[in-house]
């Protein structure tokens, strides 16, 4: 997996199934953001992390993974992080949690800059995406 590669995550925490699909489209959830090391290379502010580390060294290949927002799209989101994003149609009423992105503010990690004061700040990298509940 390369940088700007998107993917669908889905399954277990301790098992999770990845592959590669086209960004923005209904299948993708993650997008990568970095490849690094060990996990702790990864931006302190991603949404998410893929390793394959080994149980004998404790470290290996990891992606660093945000979610893959599209502006005017609509993520499920689990607010206890129990599940992975799921993008949903915003008209779906029977998708929880459905949160619709509106936009991405650069240089900015702050929901207060959000016309609908809700958001999702980046701190470590400065930015924010800007997000409305969809009822």
């Amino acid at each position: 997996m390369a940088v700007g590669d998107c993917l669908k995550v889905g399954g277990p925490p301790d098992r999770p199934e990845t592959s590669k699909v086209d960004c923005g489209s209904p299948a993708s959830n993650f997008k990568v953001v970095a490849t690094v090391d060990n996990t702790d290379g990864c931006p302190a502010d991603v949404d998410s992390y893929y390793s394959t580390r080994s149980s004998f060294s404790g470290s290996g290949p990891t992606i660093c993974m945000d979610i893959d927002w599209v502006v005017g799209g609509c993520m499920s989101i689990d607010p206890e992080n129990a599940t992975d994003p799921v993008r949903v149609d915003c008209d779906d009423a029977s998708a929880s949690n459905r949160q619709r992105a509106t936009q991405i503010l650069h240089d900015v990690a702050s929901a207060d800059q959000c016309t609908s004061g809700l958001g999702y700040p980046y701190d470590e990298r400065q930015f924010t995406v800007c997000v409305e509940d969809v009822a």
